[in-house]
Order: C-alpha cells, then structure tokens, then sequence
C-alpha cells in the first residue's frame, strides 16, 4: 500500500511544474509535485529572467513568439510582483544587423509586436548605457524582467492554500503499475535516503531537461535536447531596458537589467548531461566582448559571478541543432503513443510560456479524470489575497523613506544590504519544513545574491538557524560554508580584476573575522588535541 494517495504527481519543481500544481488545484484535483532538489533549482532558477516580448523569435519561430506575446501580457496581470517592466531595446551594430531589420520588422508585425524605430539620439537620451557601435535603434515595450524564483514561490504557494503539497529534495525512483494503468511513483529524500511511495491516478512529467531520464524508468522514450547556455552577471545594472542585438540569436546578445545587478547571456552548446556544465573562460570573455558592443561599462563593470543553465528543447527529429531548434512545446500523450495510462509529459518551451504549458498538459489530464472545470489560471493573480505583498516593488518603500503624508518611517535592520533583505522576508521560510539549506532561503528570498554574493548576510542566515530552528553552533557554521561554497562555484570563474579583489576580502572577512576556517575544522577533527590544531592555522 502507498504511503499516501493524491490525485496527480507532478513530477518537477521548476515553473512548467509549479505552474501544473496551481492550474490543478484550481480545478479541484488534489495534487502533490516533487521535486528532487529545490524549487527553481534546475533551469527556471538558472535562466537570464527575460519575459520575452517574442522578438528574439518572429523571424525564425513565429509560433513561439506569438507565444510570448500572448502569454507576456497575461503575466503582467496575472504575476505583476515578479515582473519588472523595463521595456527593452533591438539595436544594430554592424552591416549584418542592418541587412536582419526588415526581416525583424516584418515578424514583429506578424506576431503581433510592438516595434517602433526611434533615432539613436533620442535612444541614448533614454538609455545613456547604449555605446557608440549603436547604429539603429528598435524600442520594445513588451520586454521586460521576470524573477523567475518568485514566479515559482508564487505558484506553489497558490496551489498550496488550495490542499495542493510540494515536496522538495525527492526524487522519482520508479512506478508502481497495475497492468499499463499508473497507480503510484516511488520516491527517495536525497537528504535522508528515507525511500516513501504515493499513490495517485496520473503522472505528469514536468521535468524539463530531465525528462527523458523520469521517462526511461518506464522504458518510453522522450527526446529532449540540452544545450548549455552561460551568463554571466554585473555587479550593477548596466542598463534602465532590456537590451538585445537586432540579428540572428548568438552570443552575448542579451543584456537584462534584474534588480540590483544586470545579467549577460547566453550561450547555445549541446552537452551530454542536463547537470554537466561547464564554463569555460573564453565563453565568459567572448560574452563580455560582445555585450559591450551594445552598452558602455559591459567591459569595465565587475563581472562577479557566471553561471550556466540548460534550455529544455524538445526534438522533433529534424536537422536543426542548438539556436536553430523550436522554442515551442509539446504535450506527449504516453497512453496514447506507448499504451502507459495515466503518464503525461510536458517538454520544450520557456519560462515566459509556462503558464501555457501548465494549461495545456492540465486540460488532457482533466479530460482523462473526468473533470471539466476549465483553466482560470490566466485570470486569477497569483497572489489573490487581501495581504498581497509587492515582492519584487516593497522593500525600499519600508527602509526609512518619507511617507506619502509627511514623517519618516523608522529604519529597519536588514539581513542582506544588496538586495534589501528584512528579518521579516526571511522569518516565513524558516517555518517552512519544504526549505532544508541556506540557498533555499536565498533562492525564496534573494539573500545573497547581490554584489558582495553572501559575505556578509551568510553569518546572519547562519545565526537565524540558531535563533529560529535551533540548531547547534557547528551545525549552523557548516551551513554557512556551503552557501558560501555555491556562491564560489560561480564567482571562480570571473576571478580578475575588481572582483578578484573582493574576493580576497571576502575571504580574509571569512577566514580572520569569522574564523570559519578553524571552526570547520575543530568539526572535522573533534578528537584533535589543541596543540595540533593550533599548529595547523
């Protein structure tokens, strides 16, 4: 007998996931979404958080872009606190770009874009950042920055307050079948090790990248196709707009302003592996190159950390590879095409779309449990409560700042300076069973993620797992160290400059002023003698 029964899993923790999980729950079926790392720890969580407006793919993909389109205006109603409306900019640079203009008009016209040319004066009026290789200038409403960890949060959390469950760190193992009908998947706490089940009606494979790998436990095939693509990020925002080149898509070509810091990208490179990464310095170097054709102080900005994540892409079997393959999605029917009832995948697409994606799988699933409620997900906000919190728009509000009436509000502590980070942002989380590490708390919170990358607010967030979870000293410290140690993973590869400078002085604070160093290793090595430690510092 399973451990417990829903009515669907959802298998996958990233917005097409998050997404399914609040779309069911809004039609009434009980469902419970898995996930074997973290919320928005796999692609969602590593992408540059563009909202398309579609004009990177109206030339070459009108499909897609008419896509983000549709779906970018239902976000801004439906998920107004995890966007930032920059608007953005299409400029050309060099003869090439010039001669992709009438071909970028004409799909913008076509998918329904707004595109108006505006002089270069009057763009550098707007936007001082735009450097002088701009020689055309396109302005783009529709573009804009989505966070995509508070598009997460704000989807499980909906679905949440309608009976829905997540559970993160745990992972598929395999399927319990009764003949070619689903019953149950088993499952594994990548924590603990503890092994439970769930029983439940249907499956929906949501997992993106790794969706292939969840469909080979039940001997199907999905083919999906990563390609690697690598960001880099500044550690101010380099520009007010979106900026992105007036070509063919490429590298380095996308430059998004995303709250205190701003994000270059990306790469197209086919790896083997949804989790083998790898960047390579040339990668960063070539990025950086090229962004700083489009805007002034791409180059001479800090470049504090890089990072890389996997687009999803779906293949249709066609000659085409990386940039040249659809960004469009596709719902795979299992009981239709391998005669496995109740197992659905959901595979392509991006983040803009995932809305969409949630909706059409959802509908399919429904049919088959015999429910018939349709999707509202398009029309209900995700924070539909009388104490909505502006995430994305609040924190500088409550900071000291004059009140609309005269008088100044108090000023309040801050766990983390660069991103405006209060006590009571990061209390919630602590509560909440579903967050098990220090980059948990940042991914829900964005402590940590500005441009001292934890240095300071890694202590602070270390102390709260004393004061708030009670955990003992050493415990917290190693904590801390590994938070420390995923901000290391991107800041190493970005090691010249002003940035190897801070690095030093985020070690020396870390290693002098903290003593990290040695209380790790008292943890280590508790049976060591004084002496043999103190002859180690």
């Amino acid at each position: 007998m399973p451990d417990t029964t829903t009515g669907v899993v959802v298998i996958g923790g990233g917005s097409t996931g998050a997404g399914v999980l609040r779309d069911l729950s809004m039609r009434g079926i009980e469902a419970v979404l898995v996930e074997k790392g973290d919320l928005a720890s796999g692609t969602t969580g590593r992408s540059h958080g563009l909202l398309h407006s579609g004009g990177r793919y109206c030339v070459n993909d009108l499909a897609a872009a008419i896509e983000c389109v549709e779906e970018g205006r239902i976000l801004r109603r439906i998920a107004r606190t995890t966007i930032e409306d920059t608007g953005g900019y299409f400029v050309s640079v060099s003869e090439e770009d010039l001669a992709w203009e009438p071909r970028f008009v004409e799909g913008c016209a076509k998918a329904g874009i707004t595109c108006e040319r505006i002089s270069v004066e009057e763009a550098r009026r707007r936007e001082p950042a735009l450097s002088q290789h701009v020689r055309t200038v396109f302005w783009i409403p529709e573009d804009g920055h989505l966070d995509p960890f508070y598009l997460v949060m704000g989807n499980v959390e909906s679905a949440r307050r309608r009976g829905a469950q997540a559970r993160t760190y745990t992972e598929v193992t395999g399927f319990i079948r009764d003949g070619n009908q689903l019953t149950g998947v088993l499952t594994r706490d990548t924590m603990t090790g503890e092994e439970t089940s769930i029983g439940c009606k249907a499956v929906i494979n949501a997992t993106g990248a790794w969706a292939g790998f969840v469909a080979r436990l039940l001997d199907v095939e999905v083919k999906v196709v990563p390609v690697k693509g690598v960001m880099v990020v500044l550690s101010h925002r380099v520009a007010h707009a979106t900026i992105n080149r007036c070509h063919k898509p490429g590298d380095g070509d996308i430059i998004v302003p995303a709250l205190s810091v701003a994000i270059l990208g990306t790469t197209a490179v086919k790896v083997p592996h949804p989790e083998v990464l790898p960047i390579e310095w040339d990668e960063v170097r070539h990025m950086i190159e090229e962004g700083s054709l489009m805007a002034d102080g791409v180059s001479t900005a800090r470049a504090m950390r890089a990072y890389a994540g996997v687009r999803p892409l779906y293949d249709l079997g066609a000659e085409a590879e990386g940039r040249e393959m659809s960004r469009n999605f596709a719902v795979i029917d299992h009981e239709q095409r391998d005669g496995i009832a109740g197992f659905t995948s959901i595979v392509g697409g991006k983040v803009t779309t995932y809305r969409l994606m949630a909706e059409r799988v959802t509908d399919l699933v429904a049919r088959r449990l015999g429910v018939t409620t349709p999707c509202t997900t398009a029309e209900v906000p995700l924070n539909d409560r009388d104490d909505e919190l502006d995430q994305l728009r609040h924190r500088p509000a409550q900071l000291g700042v004059p009140k609309p009436h005269g008088g100044e509000r108090p000023l309040q502590p801050l766990v983390c300076e660069c991103e405006l980070v209060r006590p009571q942002d990061v209390t919630p989380w602590f509560e909440d069973a579903a967050v098990r590490t220090l980059e948990d708390i940042r991914r829900r919170t964005r402590t940590g993620m500005g441009p001292c990358q934890a240095a300071i607010c890694s202590y602070r967030l270390a102390g709260r797992l004393v004061t708030d979870r009670h955990q003992d000293g050493p415990t917290a410290t190693r904590a801390m160290a590994e938070l420390l140690e995923t901000r290391w993973r991107g800041v190493r590869h970005v090691f010249w400059g002003s940035q190897l400078r801070q690095a030093q002085v985020t070690t020396g604070l870390h290693l002098e002023l903290f003593n990290l160093d040695r209380q790790l290793m008292l943890q280590a090595e508790p049976a060591a003698a004084p002496e043999a430690v103190g002859a180690r510092q």
